[in-house]
């Protein structure tokens, strides 16, 4: 049975504890219901305008995803071409509801 441990009523993120004979293990959950609704719902009012030069938010990731991507090595916050690449790839790859758009940047 897990414990509570701490609560973010900004992000919703929950985290708990279990423990056995010879670990302690955390476990991080986020509801991301809203969050998916959302971005569903902007992929599908927004139209780009491919005569215009314009600036779309790409994905919307939320607390778990980051922390699943950063255990694959992967940070969303580093300005390395090569990483940047590497998390368009593993968005548009694992993770393509969390798109605001349906266009693929690579």
């Amino acid at each position: 049975m897990a414990d509570f441990l701490s609560f973010d009523p900004l992000t919703g993120v929950r985290k708990l504890f279990d423990m056995d004979e010879e670990r302690i293990y955390t476990r991080t959950e986020q509801d991301v219901e809203p969050l998916l609704k959302r971005t569903a719902d902007e992929r599908n009012e927004r139209r780009w305008d491919s005569r215009r030069l314009e600036f779309r938010l790409y994905a919307r990731i939320p607390v778990v995803v980051q922390l699943e991507l950063r255990a694959k090595g992967l940070d969303i916050y580093s300005k390395d071409r090569s990483m940047i690449r590497r998390v368009l790839h593993e968005i548009n790859t694992h993770y393509p509801w969390l798109k605001t758009t349906d266009k693929i940047h690579v």
